[in-house]
């Protein structure tokens, strides 16, 4: 049977996955995921893990709460937060179904392919939908996802020698697909360099 990201992730633990990004690198997309933020404001971190961006992202005066699917990861990301004396609120959660009201975020951020994650058209709409369920008007979303030639795929997937869950490929025409499925209106996808590599993103508005 296929393993499942809360699974595979707590196998491996958040040391583990902290040490696959070079300092460098969070730096950049950092960067990066400030410009889009753009002005301080109430920021949701999607499938957040051990807070590689909530905590820089707090420290940078935003208002953050972050969500994850895998305990080991929220506990990590709460004593680091607690250790950096920030105010942060990790949840355990499932993206499909958010433990938010309407209109709670000013920004929604979804990173390091955790959209793909979720295997099936109807888990990535319904997470699509939620994401616009719990922006407040005028909010924006950005999704950050591997870019891949061939649409539509669910692989097998080996992360550092290790069996992980199935990963969906996507392009800017299944993502077309999926924003269409989930009603929203006003969107960009894009490819774009992200940390040095090359990426497809997605970016939404809530009207």
């Amino acid at each position: 049977m296929p393993k499942v990201p809360r699974d595979f992730y707590t196998e491996l633990g958040a040391e583990w996955l902290s040490q696959r990004k070079a300092d460098g690198q969070t730096t950049q997309e950092l960067k990066y995921v400030m410009q889009f933020l753009g002005k301080e404001g109430k920021v949701l971190d999607l499938a957040c893990g051990y807070g590689r961006f909530s905590i820089p992202l707090a420290e940078n005066g935003y208002l953050v709460e972050g969500l994850d699917i895998t305990p080991a990861f929220i506990e990590r990301a709460r004593e680091e937060a607690n250790r950096r004396g920030l105010k942060i609120s990790f949840r355990i959660g499932n993206m499909e179904a958010l433990p938010y009201e309407d209109n709670s975020f000013l920004s929604v951020i979804c990173m390091w392919n955790a959209f793909s994650e979720l295997a099936s058209e109807r888990e990535q709409v319904s997470t699509l939908m939620e994401i616009y369920r719990v922006l407040s008007k005028g909010g924006k979303a950005l999704v950050e996802v591997r870019n891949h030639r061939s649409s539509g795929l669910v692989e097998a997937n080996v992360i550092d020698g290790h069996e992980a869950m199935p990963s969906y490929n996507h392009t800017r025409g299944s993502m077309k697909r999926l924003v269409k499925l989930a009603g929203i209106e006003n969107y960009r996808i894009f490819i774009d360099d992200f940390g040095g590599r090359k990426r497809l993103l997605l970016v939404f508005n809530k009207a």
